[in-house]
């Protein structure tokens, strides 16, 4: 079991806000316009949020990345290279795992629902919903 010291918990305390839901991200239509970020996929729009030092479980930093996805915009099957923590903030996916950690079927993760990838696990997302979703990745980069 892994000993949360003082600094790893002040670490902790610095990433924490990075997960936080916007509580006024529903009321006001996207969390994101159009020109946002930069465009990776047909409809998905990466926002790069910054990379923080965390120092627990063998972690050395956490790197934060929001996802914006357009209404049927889908992530292709990728292997997930890190350890990594998702909250969706707004919207839905529909998200399919396989390997290491894996879950065993599809599930769908609604606004503030929260699942982790482990690192060489296999995952596809999908927005099914009927507004943009957004998912903050959170990247747990090793020593």
């Amino acid at each position: 079991m892994t000993r949360l010291t003082r600094r790893s918990t002040f670490a902790l305390g610095m990433v924490v806000p990075a997960l936080a839901l916007p509580q006024q991200a529903q009321a006001e239509g996207d969390l994101y316009g159009a020109d946002a970020g930069k465009e990776i996929l047909p409809g998905i729009r990466q926002i790069d949020l910054g990379k923080f030092p965390i120092d627990f479980g063998g972690y050395k930093s956490a790197v934060a990345t929001d996802y914006a996805a357009a209404p049927g915009a889908e992530f292709p099957d990728d292997v997930m290279k890190n350890d990594m923590v998702c909250l969706i903030l707004t919207g839905e996916f529909l998200v399919t795992q396989s390997g290491p950690g894996a879950q065993p079927a599809p599930f769908t993760v609604k606004a503030g629902g929260v699942y982790a990838c482990a690192k060489d696990s296999h995952e596809m997302d999908k927005n099914t919903g009927s507004v943009q979703a957004v998912m903050r990745v959170i990247d747990l980069l090793p020593a």
